[in-house]
Parts: structure tokens; C-alpha cells; sequence
């Protein structure tokens, strides 16, 4: 029997979320009226958070399976319910078509005819190759995406004879993939707001920072679903692991985040440091330095000690401020060239955040309540030996 046959949301949590997205549809629309620009940024914004913490799902399954892991088996419903909202959230993004006018000063063929470095850049920097390069993303995730998350064929066995559903070899293929084409898509959807900028590190940095995402994400779903009851052969090593992994991944984003700033500060090209020159003047210096601490030196305080990476009440808000810090450096990356006074804050940024995250929830409900148990899919089995050594409190 599945025991994650029915809805956790319920019919009520369901509607609820659904009026929630109803509600940012129209702010949208009335956005659209108001002030397109804003409206268009923060789209961009949501659109990109929610869409990378999808795909990012799809390579967390695919960097376990190609490393034939099996203590993430356990838990692994969560990372694939989190892939489900992977062909709305494309959809939504080839939405912003519509938006390039308002947003890369490089759609503008007089603005080019003008400026001799987006000319250099034209051949990348060009509407029709912009929206066909995003076609081809977003169609190469989804197809892996399908791929790595099938459910068993009839026939096929999770334990004992051949393994169910994808393998090494689809897992390795994504990694690949995914990695160019995730480096290309911030290039191109994130970097590009500033076509005079450029930075080696960008893609390197945006992919750390969606990797902190999604591990955290995973972590503080899998802790509000064990609270419910779900999820019971997870063990204190379990959260050990993830744990480590937060660690890790903050540090290695700090690490990028210093590396780039200090390359940039010391160096002192115009080109480059311009990017900086706006983030630290006005109204965007505090939420500048806010970034890190919340990235990594908190993090990096709290979960330095090995017992504080297994503690759920660590893990929980460490996790809620990951999520909340990542959001912020994705902003950083976004507004501050279209507003250098500073920040906004409005219903236009509220009523699309909610929006969108209503739909990734539904979304996630929905395939979660379809899952099979964790080891009903396991790519690899797992050893009885360790089943058996799992405290009885955490087995069911």
C-alpha cells in the first residue's frame, strides 16, 4: 500500500493555495498595467527560483544515483515530488518572451546599432537565439528530468533482480548536461539584465547557490513530514548527511561570493567593478552585506559542531534561512541595475512570490500523494544489514 496515498495539504489547503495563485495571477496582470518593468523583474525573479529549485531536485537524485548511494533512498519521494513542478515552471518562464523589451537592453536593435560592446555581443545576445536557447533547456530538463524520476515498468524489481527505473548511465548524462546548460540559462537569464558585466565565476556562483537551495528545501520538508508521521526509516544519520551537505554547500558559495568580490574589488576594471560600484551605494549596501552572513557565516556557526548537523531544531531554521538568503542573493543579482536607490518592497513582489510558491506547493502535494515508498523505486537495493541496524524507533 502506499503510504503516501492521500493529499497532506487536504481539500481545504488545497483550495486555499490555489486562491493564493489566483491572487497572484492578478497582481500580475495589474502590475503589468502599473509598472510593467517591476512587474517583469520580479517574474523573472520567482520564475527562476522555482524553476532552478526544480531542476537542482532532478540533479540531486541524479548525483546519488550516479554515485550508487543508497542512504538517500530513504527520503528520495521528496527530491522527485520537487522535480514535479519542472513543466509548469518551464512553461511559466517562456512566458518572459514576452517581457525581453522590458527587460535586456540588448533586445533593442537601436540600442545595439549604438553601443559597440553589445554589438561584439550580438551574435549570443540576440532575441531569436535567446528564445531558442531557452527552448532547448528547459526542453532537455524536462526530458531528463522524466527520465531519471519513471516509475518501475511491469516486470521490473527494486530489490534483488534488475534495478527500477534509471541507472548510472542517464544519471551521468544529466550531470553533464545539466551543468552546461545550467551555466549557459544564468548567462543568459541573469547575467545578461547587465550586458556590459561579465564575471568567469557567475555561473559557478549561481549553481552553488541553487545547490544550497535545494539541499535546504529537501532537508526542511523531509523534517515537517517526519513530524507528520511520513517518512519514519529516516534516521539521525540521514539528517547527519544532509546536514553536512548545507555545510558544504554554504561553504563552498562563501568561498565564490569572496572569491569573485575580491578578483573584482582588487583588479578594478570599470567593466567589472561596475557590478559591485552598484550593490554597495545607497540603499543596496545593507542588504549587500546581510548576503553572506546569511549564506555562510551563520551556517557555518551553527553547523560547525558534527552534533548540530543531525539536531532537527538546528537544522529547521538554518534551513529557513538558507531559503530566505538565497532568494536575496538571487534579488541582488536581479533589481539593483533597475533600481539604484535601493530595494522595493510592495504587493507586486508579495502577491507574485506567493503566487508562484502556491503552485510549486501544489505541485509538490500532488506527486507526493502519488508516490510509491522509498524503497518501491530504489535504483540500487538496500543492504538488510543496515535496515537492520536502524534503531527501531526510526523503522517502520
Amino acid at each position: 500500500m502506499n503510504p503516501l496515498s492521500r493529499s497532506l495539504l487536504g481539500r481545504r489547503g488545497r483550495l486555499i493555495l490555489a486562491g493564493i495563485a489566483a491572487l497572484g495571477l492578478v497582481t500580475f496582470a495589474g502590475g503589468l498595467k502599473s509598472d510593467p518593468q517591476r512587474t517583469w523583474l520580479n517574474f523573472l525573479l520567482c520564475s527562476f527560483y522555482f524553476l532552478s529549485l526544480s531542476v537542482a531536485s532532478a540533479a540531486f537524485i541524479a548525483i546519488h544515483t550516479a554515485a550508487r548511494a543508497t542512504w538517500p533512498q530513504a527520503l528520495r519521494p521528496i527530491p522527485e515530488a520537487m522535480t514535479a513542478y519542472l513543466p509548469l515552471g518551464a512553461l511559466l518562464m517562456l512566458c518572459l518572451s514576452f517581457g525581453l523589451p522590458t527587460l535586456y537592453e540588448w533586445s533593442h536593435a537601436e540600442t545595439v546599432a549604438s553601443d559597440p560592446i553589445l554589438q561584439a555581443k550580438s551574435p549570443f545576445l540576440d532575441p531569436s537565439a535567446f528564445q531558442i536557447r531557452m527552448t532547448l533547456y528547459l526542453a532537455l530538463w524536462i526530458g531528463l528530468t522524466l527520465l531519471l524520476v519513471r516509475r518501475p515498468r511491469p516486470g521490473e524489481q527494486g530489490h534483488g533482480g534488475r534495478r527500477a527505473g534509471p541507472g548510472v548511465g542517464t544519471s551521468a548524462l544529466f550531470l553533464v548536461l545539466f551543468a552546461l546548460s545550467f551555466s549557459l540559462a544564468s548567462v543568459d537569464w541573469l547575467m545578461s539584465l547587465e550586458p556590459h558585466w561579465y564575471s568567469t565565476l557567475f555561473p559557478w556562483y549561481v549553481f552553488t547557490g541553487t545547490l544550497v537551495n535545494v539541499t535546504a528545501v529537501a532537508t526542511l520538508l523531509l523534517i515537517l513530514l517526519r513530524r507528520k508521521g511520513l517518512f519514519q526509516d529516516v534516521r539521525e544519520d540521514h539528517f547527519h548527511d544532509l546536514g553536512k551537505y548545507l555545510f558544504g554547500f554554504s561553504f563552498f558559495w562563501g568561498y565564490l561570493w569572496f572569491c569573485q568580490f575580491l578578483l573584482i574589488w582588487y583588479s578594478n576594471i570599470p567593466e567589472e567593478a561596475v557590478y559591485y560600484v552598484r550593490r554597495m551605494e545607497q540603499g543596496w549596501f545593507a542588504p549587500f552585506l546581510i548576503n553572506p552572513l546569511i549564506l555562510f557565516a551563520v551556517p557555518f556557526c551553527c553547523l560547525l559542531p558534527a552534533r548540530f548537523k543531525k539536531t532537527q531544531h538546528v537544522l529547521l531554521p538554518v534551513c529557513l534561512l538558507l531559503i530566505i538568503g538565497h532568494w536575496l542573493d538571487l534579488y541582488l543579482m536581479v533589481m539593483p541595475s533597475f533600481f539604484p536607490t535601493g530595494p522595493r518592497a510592495g504587493l507586486i513582489e508579495a502577491g507574485l512570490f506567493l503566487g508562484f510558491a502556491s503552485l510549486y506547493l501544489l505541485r509538490f502535494d500532488h506527486a507526493l500523494s502519488r508516490a510509491s515508498s522509498p524503497a518501491a523505486n530504489a535504483p540500487f537495493p538496500i543492504p538488510d544489514a543496515a535496515r537492520a541496524a536502524a534503531p527501531a524507533a526510526f523503522r517502520t
